[in-house]
């Protein structure tokens, strides 16, 4: 029984990633990215416009141009020098794109990586240790 239930799980968390670009649902992706203190817009007069730049900007057209239906939210930290945008995608393979013509990628290493939900996470781990009737302090 605990098989069918890892199988299961297994199954719907790779869905959305066996689809590829042909899937029509967007996923959530993070895009984290690093940069140097001399490339921090802090420190970098001309990447401090650059970052001014984007954030008055209409993403609209550029996001419908790269299959980003949704910027969830954007996260900085200027003391680590890293920052981490939550998007919506139905073209994950397009972010590298969406970034490099955007202008992040000029002064940031970055990475891509599927993101999921703490909702998804226990209704999957529900269903692979067939813990639906499990309740805390049952042990």
């Amino acid at each position: 029984m605990k098989t069918r239930h890892i199988i299961v799980a297994s199954l719907l968390a790779l869905l959305p990633f066996l689809a590829g670009n042909a899937a029509a649902e967007a996923t959530l992706w993070g895009i984290y990215g690093a940069h140097s203190k001399h490339d921090c817009p802090v420190n970098n007069r001309e990447t401090a416009k650059e970052v001014i730049t984007i954030s008055k900007t209409d993403l609209a057209p550029l996001m419908e141009k790269y299959g980003v239906t949704e910027i969830v939210d954007m996260y900085h930290s200027g003391l680590e020098h890293t920052l981490v945008w939550v998007v919506q995608t139905s073209r994950p393979h397009d972010l590298e794109e969406f970034t490099i013509e955007l202008g992040v990628a000029r002064w940031n290493d970055l990475k891509f990586v599927p993101e999921r939900t703490f909702a998804d996470v226990i209704r999957d781990v529900t269903a692979i240790h067939g813990l639906q009737e499990w309740q805390p302090g049952d042990d």
